[in-house]
């Protein structure tokens, strides 16, 4: 049965200046503010009003310490399938810390919640597997206590998962309390689970533990709390030194930022993995010297490291397809959380599961031998599998497209790059009313600097058909942040003002236009701005930061769709053929949304760090002066940070040797060709020229 559109249960646009209902699961008055609940947990009492030194508020501990003063921002922000709630890690104390716990925001209330605290301390590098501690090194995670979560997919549910020392717990809904739905003791196998992630339609998760693939209902029955049983979907694996299936292996996580190792299909019937044999890679042995422990894993570690110029993994991609009732949802089994396999008791269950025989992608033919990389992985609308391939040198991609059913495979794309080729996440599918089509979003570097390009397929055609370029210049789009397809936008955050900063941007989905127009920015502070939009494209959390100002993370409004018309109206008829208005961005649109921006409020109200605020208000925070100056061959613009030391202290300059005793130094940090955001040229000046321009 299909699913509502999330933006189709809201009787009117969200607006943060407009009530909704209270957050669900709360009591009425179960929210407070932020500020009242996280006090600063500071062990140093702030000095007097007297002027004080940056030495005296900020120590070498705290420059060493995670996160830097003034840098505890909210993280892995998200918002709920309707559009309603905002959730967010934060660690509570005025001077931050690593333990987080999830909070929420109610849109309409402005109020913010603690939804879960971790449960026996939560993750730490103690309680997790080694293998999840590889992965949180790979990602550059830093944080303890609830590490990740996820919202169920589906716009009927505020279904919350979260993975906690190997086990997985759901919340049914934002403030309930948390249910084991998954005990890693209860497989026999060793670790706990790993990567958990909701099927599009919200009734399963999937992961993996100890190198296998299995797959659990997200219903927990209503006789306890005792979990469920998993059921396990791939063979093979487990037992033989240096395969997985469904993780992504070290080099793909480390090289190409790729960390998920399985995806599911849209109709949720089916799992691609993919599967990684190492064997015949030698290991390498990592020594912990000074260990208080003699012998084990904390002396030494052995990982199958693949040297640059030696054997890479070997890698396979496969779908199995999951015989469980999804598409029978009347069926006692489903109702209850079960797996069902018709005429099977449960043991025979597993093991028909455990069985299953995947079918294998053909990348046999396009290869001369079978050392690539898979850099991106996604279903597309058709059921189709959509599979990004790198050559080894990095210097050729095709997107291809595999029939599951049977592995055949389709060449949709293929572009080179003298240079190489920048794995990205700019994909996005883009759904047509006729169903034998599609269309997607792709980035590419084909003009110098990364930007959106819209191609469409069709049943039966040989490649996919170029539409148009969606966005150009000499600067780069970094993220796709939403599609509004009913008004033919796409949101997305590049450097088009400066590559000293990243903005949010909107421009024209379906532009006539030869070059696209230039794009709306839609960010007011300078700076770097990360943004999380709701699925409707209404509501984005903005967090920014710039030279003199610390992160800070605020909720902003989108203009609605009748206020755009004014300015921008959208035809009749299907809204992706709709031809769109000569200035479809005015300075009027830039007007409206100014307008709504100023009503922007703070996602949380805690107090700054106090060090930084009173750096800030003696005037002795040490701001970098942004410069530029020419390349020595005149061919680029290098832009830099200097920081000088404090004329009170060292005197007006220049510094001469003696100061240097007193830490009066003067720091130029430089962003030399070599440095990617500058495009294609400046990024590939360093290839085979290491150790000339960039330093």
């Amino acid at each position: 049965m299909g699913q509502a559109h999330p933006c189709h249960l809201l009787s009117k646009p969200i607006n943060p200046l407009t009530r909704l209902s209270p957050l669900p699961g709360l009591p009425p008055n179960s929210s407070w503010h932020i500020r009242k609940e996280l006090g600063s947990n500071s062990k140093r009492a702030p000095p007097s009003t007297r002027m004080a030194s940056a030495r005296e508020l900020i120590a070498l501990e705290d420059v060493a310490k995670m996160p830097s003063p003034g840098l505890n921002s909210p993280a892995n922000v998200s918002f709920s399938p309707d559009g309603r709630v905002v959730a967010f890690l934060h660690a509570p104390g005025g001077q931050g810390g690593l333990s987080r716990q999830l909070y929420a925001l109610d849109v309409a209330s402005r109020r913010v919640a603690l939804l879960a605290a971790p449960p026996n301390q939560g993750n730490t590098e103690v309680n997790l597997s080694l293998e999840e501690k590889l992965r949180r090194e790979r990602q550059r995670q830093m944080g303890v206590g609830i590490t990740s979560y996820a919202w169920s997919p589906s716009a009927l549910s505020q279904r919350l998962l979260y993975p906690i020392q190997g086990d997985l717990y759901v919340q049914e809904q934002p403030g309930a309390e948390l249910q084991l739905l998954f005990d890693k003791r209860s497989t026999g196998a060793a670790g706990g689970a790993i990567d958990p992630q909701f099927s599009p339609d919200g009734r399963w998760v999937a992961f993996v533990q100890d190198k296998e693939l299995y797959v659990i209902s997200s219903h927990i029955p209503t006789e306890g709390n005792s979990g469920q049983q998993a059921v396990q979907v791939t063979t093979g694996a487990r037992g033989v030194d240096g395969k997985s299936n469904g993780l992504a292996c070290f080099l793909t996580q480390e090289e190409l930022s790729r960390f998920r190792g399985f995806w599911w299909a849209p109709d949720s019937t089916r799992l691609a993995f993919e599967e990684i044999d190492e064997s015949h890679i030698p290991q390498f042995r990592i020594m912990h010297s000074g260990s208080a422990v003699p012998t084990g894993a904390a002396v030494q570690e052995d990982h199958r490291y693949p040297f640059a110029g030696d054997a890479n993994p070997k890698r396979r991609l496969g779908v199995v397809r999951l015989p469980h009732a999804v598409d029978t949802g009347a069926s006692p089994e489903h109702e209850h959380g079960g797996l069902h396999f018709p005429g099977l008791g449960h043991s025979q269950q597993q093991q028909s599961t455990e069985m299953a025989t995947p079918v294998w992608m053909d990348f046999g033919p396009l290869d001369t031998d079978t050392d690539f990389y898979i850099s991106r992985v996604n279903w597309l609308p058709d059921q189709s599998l959509g599979v990004q391939k790198l050559n080894r040198l990095q210097t050729e991609v095709t997107f291809l497209r595999f029939d599951p059913r049977t592995g055949h495979a389709t060449t949709l794309i293929h572009e080179s790059n003298p240079v190489w080729v920048n794995a990205n996440y700019l994909f996005r599918n883009i759904e047509a009313e006729n169903k034998s089509s599609f269309r997607f979003l792709w980035g590419s570097e084909r003009s110098g600097f990364m930007h959106l390009y819209l191609y469409e397929y069709t049943a039966g055609a040989p490649a996919a058909k170029f539409l148009g370029a969606v966005t150009s210049g000499q600067w780069s789009v970094e993220s796709v942040e939403g599609i509004d397809l009913a008004q033919g936008r796409v949101f997305f955050c590049g450097t088009a003002d400066s590559p000293l900063e990243r903005h949010l941007y909107v421009t024209s989905l379906f532009s006539i236009h030869t070059p696209p127009l230039p794009p709306t920015r839609l960010t007011a502070a300078e700076g770097m701005h990360t943004v999380v939009m709701d699925s409707c494209c209404r509501i984005f959390v903005d967090v920014y930061s710039n030279p003199s100002t610390p992160p800070r993370a605020i909720v902003c409004a989108v203009p609605s769709e009748a206020q755009l018309a004014a300015v921008a109206p959208v035809g009749p008829g299907d809204p992706s053929k709709a031809a769109m208005p000569t200035a479809p961005f005015s300075s009027a649109a830039v007007a409206v949304y100014q307008e709504i921006q100023t009503s922007a409020f703070p996602l949380i109200t805690e107090q700054e760090d106090w060090r930084v605020t009173m750096l800030q208000t003696q005037g002795k925070l040490c701001v970098p002066k942004i410069m530029s100056f020419p390349t020595s061959d005149g061919k680029e613009t290098l832009y830099g940070a200097v920081y000088l030391p404090d004329q009170e202290i060292h005197g007006k300059g220049p510094y001469p040797t003696m100061r240097f005793r007193d830490m009066g130094y003067a720091v130029l940090k430089v962003d030399n060709r070599g440095s990617f955001r500058r495009g294609s040229a400046f990024e590939g000046a360093i290839k085979h020229r290491m150790g000339t321009v960039e330093i």
